[in-house]
């Protein structure tokens, strides 16, 4: 999926993330299940990193976990992953509210 289907570019994101507990298994269904998912531009896993693109108009960081979470893995318990993912949380919440009140906008005569 390009960045310009359906969304501007605006709402494409970049996350790099701490993994944890991935064997190689894991990692191989965890790519193909990423890049399924509506709103994915580009993913790679690794062993210890998830690093994605993807549209925040469409897809959630709590929805990347969920995804991660169901196939074995998780984030990283050390304080800056944490820190980034409470980060990167507060910055899509922003994005899709600026996200709404421009198409508000724009739907105005």
């Amino acid at each position: 999926m390009s960045a310009g289907d359906g969304q501007g570019e605006s709402a494409l994101v970049r996350r790099h993330l701490r993994l944890d507990h991935m064997n190689q298994l894991q990692i191989e269904k965890l790519a193909r299940v990423f890049d399924a998912e509506p709103g994915v531009a580009r993913v790679v896993v690794r062993k210890h990193w998830l690093d994605i693109d993807y549209d925040a108009a469409v897809l959630t960081l709590d929805r990347v976990i969920a995804l991660l979470e169901a196939y074995g893995g998780e984030l990283s318990h050390d304080w800056w992953t944490a820190f980034k993912a409470h980060w990167y949380r507060r910055r899509e919440e922003k994005l899709r509210a600026r996200l709404v009140r421009e198409d508000e906008e724009s739907d105005e005569p």
